[in-house]
């Protein structure tokens, strides 16, 4: 009779279903709704610094495989280390990065796949052509200034002016003779003498050529001064103009 009783009571026991949880799944679909939103606006903000290049600054949090990670609005960016600096830096060198707090781009933006990618060197990169740019117009056409071989290429040589400032000897420009390859003139590291004869947009372009050209003019004008003071040291009586000018070293 009792066994009786007990099936009666388990007929009698209401099997849940999804009615009973509606509460419960509700609350959840709408947290999990707010999240989300939350998620997405963060990454519309995200985005709308990646199409405008908006600088803006991190703190790093950890060093990890080739880079370090950061926190933006919550969401996890990865710095490589090529993008943390101007210069190589090692994956020994990552952790010595941990705490420091950078200027940083976003370069990679998809918020399907997660993922996030910040870069500190092309800021850095801006900075240091803004700089060169402003330094580079303060620079005047007809400038002569020593300079370093910094690079040497086919089409030309790359002159380190000081200060940041970078000019382009071409191999036209090189000498009076014809140069067939810059690298038989020039070396990397060696000291060269150069005119200003272009600043346009930021480049400035240089002159060995010119140098000569003017080089050989002063030689000409002292000359021809050699000349006049001969010719009245000697006197017309006493020598003839074809004399005077074998004397000068002059040839017509």
């Amino acid at each position: 009779m009792a066994d009786e009783i007990k099936i009666e009571e388990a007929k009698e026991e209401k099997i849940p279903s999804m009615d009973d949880f509606k509460e419960e799944l509700e609350a959840s679909f709408k947290q999990h709704a707010n999240a989300k939103r939350v998620d997405m606006s963060k990454w519309e903000k995200i985005l709308d610094d990646f199409q405008n290049k908006t600088s803006f600054e991190v703190e790093v949090n950890e060093a990890v495989k080739s880079g370090v990670t950061a926190s933006v609005d919550g969401l996890r960016a990865f710095i490589p280390a090529s993008k943390l600096s101007l210069g190589f830096v090692k994956d020994e060198e990552l952790k010595d990065w941990v705490g420091k707090k950078l200027t940083v781009r976003v370069i990679t933006a998809e918020p399907e796949n997660n993922k996030l990618v910040l870069s500190a060197r092309d800021v850095l990169r801006d900075e240091q052509e803004k700089v060169r740019a402003e330094k580079a117009a303060a620079i005047q056409t007809g400038l002569v200034t020593e300079g370093t071989v910094e690079t040497v290429k086919d089409y030309g040589a790359f002159i380190d002016l000081g200060d940041g400032v970078t000019g382009l000897l071409h191999v036209s420009q090189i000498s009076n003779k014809r140069v067939k390859s810059p690298a038989d003139v020039l070396k990397e590291g060696q000291t060269v003498k150069v005119q200003v004869i272009g600043v346009k947009d930021g480049k400035i372009s240089l002159s060995m050529k010119a140098l000569e050209a003017e080089k050989q003019e002063r030689k000409e004008k002292q000359e021809r001064e050699d000349f006049r003071a001969n010719y009245k040291e000697s006197g017309a009586a006493t020598s003839s103009f074809a004399e005077i000018m074998k004397k000068s070293g002059i040839k017509f």
